[in-house]
Formats: C-alpha cells, sequence, structure tokens
C-alpha cells in the first residue's frame, strides 16, 4: 500500500511542467537516435551528460531516460522502411519489417511495431514498480564484503556476457579498472598514475571518457564507413495505427517478448540485442508457420519490439538497486546518477524517494507520449537519415566537444575525449567492446572501497569474504562463470589431440 502511495505521488510530480518537458525532450531525442545508424542510445546519453548537471537529479535522469527507451522505438522506423538498423537491437526487426514494407505493407509492419513497443513498455514498468522496491529492501542486507562480490560479479557477468571474445572483454575491463585507480588514493591520498599532470589529481572524468568512446568513437566509425542510400517505400497514415486483427493474431508474441525483454534486461551485460534475438528465436518456435520467418512475418516484428523495449525499463532494476549497470547505456546513466551526487544503491529508495518515484512516473507518461509521437512522426523520423553525413557529423561534432570543454572549462578534457574517440574506433576496428571500459571506470573504485573496507573490518583477514552466505554464492557463480567454458575449451582441445 505504501508503494502503491508513493507510485501516485510520483506520477503526480511526473505531470508537472519540468518533469513533462524533460521527458518529451528526452524521448523526442531518443527517437531521433535510434533512427540514426551513426549513433546510439550509448552515444546520445553520453553527449548528453555535460548537460544534465545543471538540472534537479529528477529531471535530468528522466530526460536520459527517455532518450535510452525512446531509442527503442526510433530504431524500428529505419528498419522497417529502409532496411537499415537504426541501432544493434532493431536488427532483429528488420528481418521480416523490411519485406513487410517492400510489398507494399510498411504501414502495417510499422502499427504492429508501435503498438509492440508500447505494450512491451507498459508491462515491463509495471513489472518495475512491482519489483523493485522489495529488491531494494533485500539488498539493504548488503555489507561491505557483500557488496564487493557482487562488484566482482557484475564486472566478470557484464564482460564475459557481453561481447563475442570473452578475454578481449577482460583486457577492456582491465583497461578500465586501471583508469580507475588515477588520481588520489582513496586511503593515503597519495597521487597514482597522474603522470605528472595535475588536471589528472582528481580522477580521469567519467563523462569525458563515455562521450569519446560512445560519441566521437561511433562517429568516426560512420565516418569510415560508406552506406548506400535506401528508397523510402509508401505507406499512409492512416496505415500506421494498429490494426485489431494484427493485435489479436500476434498477441503471444508480443506478450512472450515483453517477458523475456524484462527478464534479460535485469542480467547484467545482456542487453536489449541480446533480448530481440532470444524473443525472435522462441517466437519463431512457437509459431505454426515459422518459415514465414524472414520472409515478412509480423510475429518477426511484434516479438523483438516488445522485448527490446521491456529491456530498456528492466536494465534500470539493478542501476537503481544495486548501482549495477544492466546495460552500456544504463552504465554512462550510472555515472550521471553519481556526477548528480547520487549513490544508486539499496538506499537510494529509502533515503532518495523524492527523486525515485517521480523518475519511475516519468516511465508511465514518457511511454504513453511516445505511442503518440512515434505515430505522428514516423514521416519525419524516416527523413533524417537522408541528411548528408558531411553535413550531420560536423554539427554533432561541434555539438559533442563544446559539452566535453564546458564539463571543466578544460582543453585538456577536448583532448583526452579526442583521444578515446580514437580508442574508441580502433576497439570498434578491432572487435573490442567499450563497455567493459566504462564499467571498470565506474565499478573499479566502488570494487576497491569495498575491498579495503571488508579488511579494515576484519583486520586484514581475507576470510570475511567467505563467511556470508550471500557473498559466497556470489563469489561461486562468479567463478562458474569463468572455470566452466575453461574446463569445457580444456576438453575439447584433449578430444582433439586424440
Amino acid at each position: 500500500m505504501e508503494s502503491f502511495d508513493l507510485l501516485m505521488n510520483g506520477l503526480s510530480a511526473a505531470f508537472g511542467a519540468d518533469m513533462l518537458l524533460a521527458t518529451f525532450l528526452g524521448v523526442v531525442l531518443g527517437l531521433a537516435v535510434g533512427v540514426l545508424p551513426a549513433l546510439g542510445p550509448a552515444a546520445a546519453v553520453a553527449i548528453l551528460l555535460p548537460v544534465i548537471v545543471q538540472f534537479e537529479p529528477a529531471t535530468a535522469i528522466a530526460g536520459l531516460a527517455g532518450v535510452y527507451y525512446g531509442a527503442m522505438y526510433g530504431g524500428a522506423v529505419t528498419s522497417i522502411l529502409l532496411g537499415i538498423p537504426g541501432e544493434s537491437a532493431s536488427l532483429m526487426t528488420m528481418l521480416d519489417g523490411y519485406p513487410l514494407a517492400q510489398r507494399g505493407e510498411a504501414g502495417r509492419a510499422l502499427g504492429i511495431s508501435i503498438f509492440s513497443s508500447f505494450v512491451g513498455g507498459m508491462i515491463a514498468i509495471v513489472l518495475f514498480t512491482a519489483v523493485a522496491a522489495p529488491f531494494a529492501e533485500f539488498a539493504v542486507r548488503f555489507g561491505p564484503p557483500e557488496m564487493t562480490a557482487l562488484m566482482i560479479m557484475a564486472l566478470v557477468f557484464s564482460t564475459a556476457l557481453g561481447g563475442d571474445d570473452v578475454w578481449k572483454g577482460f583486457v577492456a575491463l582491465g583497461l578500465g579498472l586501471w583508469l580507475g585507480t588515477m588520481g588520489l588514493d582513496i586511503v593515503s591520498g597519495l597521487p597514482r598514475f597522474d603522470f605528472g599532470t595535475v588536471e589528472l589529481l582528481e580522477g580521469i572524468e567519467f563523462a569525458v571518457v563515455a562521450i569519446g568512446l560512445f560519441g566521437l568513437g561511433e562517429i568516426f566509425v560512420s565516418i569510415s564507413e560508406k552506406t548506400e542510400r535506401a528508397e523510402r517505400p509508401s505507406y499512409t497514415f492512416r496505415s500506421l495505427l494498429p490494426r485489431v486483427n494484427d493485435i489479436l493474431v500476434t498477441w503471444k508474441d508480443w506478450l512472450m517478448g515483453s517477458i523475456v525483454g524484462f527478464i534479460i534486461g535485469v542480467l547484467p551485460g545482456a542487453g536489449a540485442t541480446a533480448s530481440t534475438i532470444f524473443s525472435y528465436s522462441v517466437s519463431k518456435k512457437m509459431s505454426k508457420h515459422p518459415e514465414e520467418f524472414g520472409k515478412g512475418s509480423l510475429s518477426g516484428v511484434a516479438a523483438p519490439e516488445s522485448a527490446n523495449n521491456a529491456c530498456s525499463y528492466s536494465a534500470m532494476i539493478p542501476l537503481f538497486t544495486l548501482g549495477i549497470p544492466g546495460s552500456g547505456t544504463t552504465a554512462i546513466m550510472l555515472g550521471g546518477l553519481l556526477m548528480l551526487g547520487l549513490q544508486p544503491g539499496p538506499l537510494l529508495f529509502e533515503q532518495h524517494a523524492d527523486f525515485i518515484w517521480p523518475v519511475i512516473g516519468t516511465f508511465y507518461t514518457g511511454n504513453l507520449i511516445l505511442f503518440v509521437l512515434t505515430i505522428l512522426l514516423v514521416p519525419v523520423l524516416a527523413s533524417i537519415v537522408f541528411i548528408p553525413t558531411q553535413v550531420l557529423f560536423p554539427i554533432v561534432t561541434g555539438i559533442v566537444l563544446y559539452g566535453v570543454y564546458g564539463l571543466n572549462n578544460s582543453i585538456f578534457d577536448i583532448g583526452v575525449a579526442l583521444f578515446f574517440g580514437v580508442l574508441g574506433y580502433v576497439f570498434k576496428k578491432l572487435r573490442y567492446p567499450s563497455v567493459p571500459v566504462l564499467l571498470g571506470l565506474v565499478l573499479g573504485p566502488i570494487l576497491e572501497q569495498g575491498v579495503r573496507r571488508s579488511l579494515i573490518m576484519s583486520d586484514g583477514n581475507p576470510t570475511i569474504f567467505f563467511e556470508s552466505c550471500i557473498s559466497v554464492i556470489l563469489l561461486l557463480a562468479t567463478a562458474s562463470l569463468i572455470f566452466i567454458p575453461l574446463i569445457k575449451k580444456i576438453n575439447m582441445i584433449r578430444i582433439g589431440m586424440n
């Protein structure tokens, strides 16, 4: 009952002028970002970090969250109309959406994608409201040893499950952990890895690294890759409205996709792309006509669209309740929360109820706004992709560099952002994941603090990490993720030698 009252208060605050405006601007920008192949929600959120520190925390995070789940809507537009995924989570939508558009059913495909996105988001928001507070109450039991084990598990799980090559992921994670040690030692106060520069005494700025790796890195990659322009298929405004018959035919797909997306979103490192692939596969297995998938099946549009939107909301559960990002975008949002002076974790719901419940309230208003706006703005969104890159990229780059300079009025920060922009380009070309770098940078200092506090509590006895049932379970789960695949690989090598 108390949670219901808090939610009502949050919804009331979400309808305030500032919150509505922030949510509206966030989802509109998210729609545009989802359409553009050059950017993604992570890059957009990173670029906005210098801006959000000037606003109230609830207003700022409402806008960033709007960009995140708004991008999930926008990505379907060009995937269906042009066969160009706006971001990676829209790839599965393209498999059936584009064939539908090619045979003259673009409006029908867009209609079911918009409806599935709305339903998937709404189901996830309701589940989020129901489980987030109890989840946080349980997490309050975590002391320094448990939080240390949790940080280790989060870093390992996110790295191991977030990329194609596990070892490349751990190399990127190592870089992030090293970056997190720059600056003054948290206990002794001595400088570490400052290279004799005053600018690094306070550590390396998270926003600068995020903007470089994702914002500038993605732009550099897009400049180096030439994409052919596709012809725009025709559709009518009326055809964009979801058909009742299509909704009834695909109800199992969007319901299943919503649940799958919600569950996968809570898992650190899995991400929206994994949820769309899994939901698409399950939908195909459930279908009476699996042969239609990939050739223009409405189920092949409904399942991934509901999954990626559900995933965008549920990925924020571990972010708010444990301080663990469930995706690359929420990793950047974690940095934003810290920049705003908020410490995500179990106590967030208790100590900052005036922040968290209005933000949850904006999820409801934002999802409704998106449903209407996507239908109204489809023609505009589809035309964005035709803006010449030689016009678009200089404008975006200029805005990015101005934002970086505005953080500390520092030319040094611009140099750091450009360096990490080049590094992001190199990582992309060599297929190294960038997300573990940010995870190491953000969670590394928290992990170090947990280790030191635990050892201080036990007078330096490391067995304290094995005295708690919770920490033992978390450490065993982490070890299993590392050693089980390693043992299997060794056995395969032995079999091959024999």
